[in-house]
């Protein structure tokens, strides 16, 4: 027996809390309540919708949140609900149709039968059709030519022990808002409170989706810090150690370096002028010199310049008609001529 209240539930007010929460976070809600601790394929489903909302382009998988249909019903009239019966199941397992399977209103009914009976078959209708945690799947019969359709029943319900319309129930992803409201407890769901360590004893439905979202959390960031170690691995060690300046425009462009950046000036800044190629060939050309030959008749280019500037400071310092008669140029006209050839050369 389900006693119905006005009360906002627990999982009601996680559905409140997450309204501001990811998309990612509020589609990992939505598969915990209706499914349980969500399994591999749909943790690796949850990552991807992580990247997708941190800017990844290429994941064509969308979030399908939290919502109030998700959630058992809670019409909040105050009446109790019980089952009266199971019947008409069509596509479980290898059960036999149009059977009934009856509840008492007033206590315990108990069914009992060897392995192969079909008790788990009913129970698994059971956990669908009530939204019970860990729910599981409903596999159809092997043997049926009709093998693909969703799993049907019809069920009987009492609300304050006045039997109502018969329900009809398909395995689909839209709960009856009235079934959603009956709890169903069995061994798998019971795993919530035995095989993790818990503080208490009992937690009321709903008290572990907190925990089991926030071990989700756990499994994406130890899936991405995997990611990322492996992206680092095929990442270009020049980056760790550059070989560039970072004062220079080519350095400056490569420390802010991103995916989507655009390349065109480092492209500009990878051509080079004739004027640059002239320059580095003289460049090569100097450093593959002995270094103190080099340096010695740099020196020599040097007193040669420096003497000429002080030849034209006196030149300059006589008066214009001296300089006018006297064309003192003309005295080292090879020696003045061959510096200025080297000085433009160099």
């Amino acid at each position: 027996m389900h006693q119905l209240t006005s009360r906002k539930t627990v999982l009601q007010t996680i559905l409140d809390w997450s309204q501001n929460r990811p998309a990612w976070q509020r589609d990992a809600l939505r598969r915990i309540v209706t499914s349980g601790t969500p399994d591999p394929a749909s943790i690796d489903e949850i990552l991807d919708l992580c990247k997708k909302e941190h800017g990844a382009t290429d994941i064509a998988v969308e979030a399908m949140p939290l919502e109030l249909a998700h959630l058992p019903a809670n019409p909040g009239n105050g009446s109790a609900i019980t089952l009266a019966s199971l019947s008409d199941l069509v596509g479980v397992n290898q059960l036999a149709s149009k059977q009934t399977l009856p509840f008492e209103q007033n206590g315990l009914t108990i069914i009992y039968g060897p392995n192969g009976a079909g008790k788990s078959g009913y129970g698994r209708v059971l956990k669908r059709a009530c939204r019970a945690r860990k729910a599981g799947e409903i596999m159809p019969d092997a043997f049926s030519l009709s093998i693909g359709s969703k799993a049907t029943a019809s069920f009987s319900i009492a609300r304050d022990g006045v039997l109502q319309p018969v329900l009809r129930w398909e395995d689909n992803a839209a709960p009856d808002p009235v079934l959603s409201a009956v709890s169903v407890f069995d061994r798998k769901c019971g795993a919530v409170h035995i095989q993790d360590k818990n503080e208490v004893a009992f937690r009321p439905f709903g008290l572990d989706i907190p925990d089991d979202l926030a071990a989700v959390c756990a499994q994406l960031k130890t899936l991405l810090q995997r990611e990322e170690g492996q992206l680092k691995a095929l990442r270009d060690p020049v980056f760790d150690k550059p070989t560039w300046q970072p004062a220079t425009a080519v350095g400056r462009i490569m420390s802010q370096l991103k995916h989507d950046g655009s390349l065109d000036r480092l492209t500009e800044l990878a051509l080079m002028t004739d004027a640059e190629r002239a320059r580095l060939n003289q460049l090569a050309e100097d450093l593959a010199k002995n270094p103190i030959e080099a340096a010695a008749e740099q020196r020599q280019f040097a007193d040669g310049i420096a003497k000429i500037l002080r030849y034209l400071r006196k030149v300059a310092q006589r008066p214009p008609e001296v300089r006018r008669r006297e064309n003192r140029f003309a005295v080292f006209p090879v020696r003045m001529q061959e510096v200025f050839e080297r000085v433009n050369h160099s």
